[in-house]
Parts: structure tokens; sequence; C-alpha cells
């Protein structure tokens, strides 16, 4: 393929730039003495120059064994990606790009590169996704074919409509519900975040109107006060809930063979297809709510150059149930033995070693009363201090009970089972033995006294590393596990 420019469509989203450019200009103009208004005139103007001259100075091309990009307006750069080395490709396409057939690739490799150096196609057609899926696929199955032209296209879009027909032994499929996206919502505690976003963005003024609003319409009793509250929080959860809808709407999750595709989002559609050989860990999340609900979530952490949160750990099962938690596993991800063959716990003295490596910071409130004697200020510290009292007693007895490490047998291909809680969130991560990047055995002498002992390893996530650790558990139980690690 020869070199080509993206689509004119690409300038869309440079309008951002326009705004950028207007806001400098109002925002040093004044100081500088300057007509903010000539001076903004003068900034978009160059602002569209350059966006021209970027559009202009970049191409793409498609090649036997790579695609090479070549940018840059003043300084020029090509940058060269071995179909090979790339880990995945992720589509998204904007509702306004549908109609004209265009959507934006980004292509993460293998390379541990910095973030400026990601591969991203802003806006192309998306035959040029589809070859490059069907060059990605052919290289990692060690089966390359002769280059794939414009005129294979036909080809190519017949060969996976009938991939996706055939649904053999390896074939599973997830399709989220409207229930599902709603308990998500309600399980996540996303409406809280809500709730102090909206107040910080406002800095305080929809509090103050809320509260204003209150008094004049509901009085100031303790019924219409939580009659209020109950309202508030039902409009935080439906202004999540829509949200979460944006994000996942419509989301599917399809296996097929080696792969794992997944599909979501409304305005945006976002589809990536993942190699499972790529896949460095799974991730299983549970907080407090999903307990009682008997759901969690089930995520995977890729080893991608992409230094955001979605190339390299991907929400893949949204809400699962526990009943089907064998089931679904069993179909995703057959290759993780679920049943441990060694499991160890923390102890329960674990339970005072947790509240403790934290509480201690509570002695600063008497201190502060000792000096400062009893103000607004401190009265406020005793109503904090006794709620983070609370709060850390019953995370450190959730960590104590959610805390252990086990293995699924003795060989380097068996797999470590790590849970931990935070937060009142329950972790566990299913690492294989040749993915684990590191591991650390931690025992001072006043734990190696009481026999404890703590294990961290180190799983590689996009650009960087995924730390999953299990504290206070028994010092022969963690060193079985370091030795499994270091046969």
């Amino acid at each position: 393929m020869q070199d080509k420019h993206l689509s004119p469509l690409n300038l869309v989203n440079r309008l951002k730039d326009i705004l950028i450019a207007i806001f400098l200009a109002s925002f040093i103009g004044d100081p500088l003495h300057i007509d903010s208004f000539k001076l903004g005139i003068i900034f978009v103007i160059i602002t569209i120059v350059w966006d021209i001259l970027s559009y202009l100075c970049f191409t793409y091309s498609i090649e036997d064994s790579q695609i090479v990009i070549k940018k840059g307006v003043i300084f020029k750069k090509v940058i060269h990606v071995p179909f090979a080395r790339i880990q995945s490709i992720e589509h998204s396409q904007y509702f306004l790009f549908r109609p004209f057939d265009v959507e934006k690739l980004q292509i993460n490799n293998a390379s541990k590169g910095s973030s400026k150096d990601k591969i991203q196609l802003d806006a192309v057609k998306t035959y040029v996704g589809k070859v490059l899926e069907e060059k990605h696929k052919q290289y990692q199955n060690q089966d390359v074919n002769d280059e794939v032209e414009q005129s294979d296209i036909a080809k190519i879009e017949d060969s996976n409509q009938e991939e996706a027909n055939t649904q053999d032994n390896g074939y599973a499929r997830y399709k989220i519900s409207t229930k599902d996206i709603a308990l998500y919502t309600f399980t996540s505690f996303r409406v809280f975040i809500t709730m102090f976003l909206i107040v910080h963005i406002t800095h305080g003024e929809v509090l103050d109107f809320a509260i204003s609003i209150y008094q004049k319409g509901f009085g100031s009793n303790m019924i219409s006060l939580i009659a209020f509250t109950i309202m508030a929080i039902i409009i935080a959860l439906l202004l999540s809930f829509i949200y979460t809808m944006f994000q996942f709407y419509d989301f599917t999750l399809v296996k097929k063979g080696k792969y794992l595709e997944y599909e979501k989002g409304l305005f945006t559609r976002n589809k990536v297809r993942l190699s499972t050989d790529r896949i460095q860990s799974v991730l299983i999340e549970q907080n407090v709510m999903g307990k009682l609900l008997k759901i969690m979530t089930v995520k995977i952490i890729m080893a991608s150059d992409g230094s955001d949160e979605e190339s390299s750990q991907a929400v893949v099962l949204p809400i699962l149930n526990s009943n089907k938690y064998a089931e679904m596993m069993n179909d995703f991800f057959e290759w993780i033995p679920l049943k441990t063959v060694e499991k160890f716990n923390s102890r329960k003295r674990s339970i005072w070693l947790f509240f403790r490596n934290f509480d201690w910071v509570l002695f600063i409130i008497p201190i502060v009363i000792y000096f400062v004697g009893w103000t607004t200020l401190t009265y406020s510290l005793v109503v904090i201090g006794v709620f983070t009292f609370f709060y850390t007693l019953g995370n450190a007895y959730f960590k104590y009970r959610v805390s252990s490490i086990g293995l699924t047998g003795n060989t380097k291909d068996d797999y470590l089972i790590v849970s931990n809680g935070f937060l009142f969130k329950q972790r566990t991560y299913y690492a294989g033995w040749h993915e684990i990047q590191s591991m650390h055995f931690e025992s001072s002498v006043f734990m190696k006294r009481n026999s404890l002992a703590h294990i961290v390893i180190r799983i590689r996530k996009g650009n960087s590393a995924q730390t999953a650790e299990v504290h206070y558990i028994d010092y022969d139980g963690a060193k079985k596990v370091y030795d499994w690690y270091r046969q």
C-alpha cells in the first residue's frame, strides 16, 4: 500500500485545538496588556495552519511485514511497527463518523517505549482496520501469506463472517443487559463519586443551592431531611447509570479460538480483539455490595505499550453472577485451573496489624487538642477520628477475611492465585509462572518471630507493572510459594 493520508475528517478532531488557542489568548492577554480578541485571532490562525501542515505531513503505509508511519512538520519522524510486535488494535468510531465509514485506530505494540510513541490513526476508513487485523492475525499464527491489498477486502469480510458464524469448541459469547448495567452502577459506588465530583467542580454552589431548595420547600424536620437525601441519591444514581450506559451500551464479549473480542459504547463505539497469548493475568474484583448480591467483575491485564487503563487493563465481564463463575471462566479462560492445591490465608493476628499500620495517625488528634484546646477544628477532628477508627477496623477485618495466596500445582505450568483487599474491595489475581516478572519474600525480625511473612509479586501491565501482594500469612506457607517461583 502506498503512503496514504488520514481521512479529512481528522481535522474535525483538531477543533479542540482552536478552543485551547482561544482560551490561552484570553488567559495571557490581560496580564500582557494585549487585546485578547486580536491575540485570539492570531492564535487561531497559527493553530489552523499548524493542524493543516500536521495533517499533510502525516502518512501511513501497510507493507508486507510492518506498518510505517511518517509524521512531523519541522522534525520528521518515521516509525516502523512489525505486525509480529503488535499486541492489539483498538477500534473507536465516533457516532458522527459512522455515516462516512471512518474510525480511529490505536495500535498497541510490545515495546516499553513512552506513550508519545504510541501508534494512532485518528481517522481512517474501516477497511484499513480490517487489513491490519488480518495481517496481525496471520503473523500471530506464524502463517504469513501474500500482502493483503484493497481488492482483498471483500475476502476478509467474508472470512470474518464465516468465523463469526462458526461456533466450535473455542467459541463463547457474553452480552450485557440493562439489568446488568444497573447492577454495575449500584455496586460500583460510582454514585458517591458522582456526588463528590459535582460538588467539587461547582465549588459547592450546587450543594448550597440544594440546601436552599430543601429549606424553602421541605422545612427542617428529620423526615423531610431523610426524604431529600434519598432524592439526591436517586438523582446521583440516575446520572451514574446514564454514564455507565454510555460506557457499556451493548457490551458484547466473544471468544473465537485464541482471540477475545469485545465491543461497547453508545456515542463512541469501541472494538478490540485481543490474543489470549498476550494476557498476563486475570483479575476478579468484588466489593462488599458485590459480595452481598453475589456478583463480580472480571478484568484482564495485558502486556501492551499503552499507558492508559483501557489498553493495559480491560473489563471483559462487567457483571458476573457467582453461580456462573466457574462456567464462564471455563468458557473464556479455559487454560486457567480454578482449584487450588495449596492455599494459605492471613493469620488472625493480621486484623490488629492491618488496623495498627494505619490508625497510629489517630494519635495526632489528642496532641492537637492538648496544644490548641477545644475549638471547632478539634470537634471536627474528633468526628473524623471516630469515623476513621471504625472504618479502618472494619477494613482490617475485611482484609483479613479475603487475603490469601494459593497454588494450582507445583510446576511452572501452574498458576498462582493471589487475593487481597483494599477499601472493602477484594481483588483476586490469576497469574501463571511465566507471566510473573518478580516475586519478593518479606519477613522482618519481628514478623519471623511471629511466623509471619509478606509475598509481593509484579505482573507486567502496559509499560509498567501491576503489583499483587498478600500480607501476614504463615511463614512456612509463604516460603512454599516463594520456592515454587524460584524453581
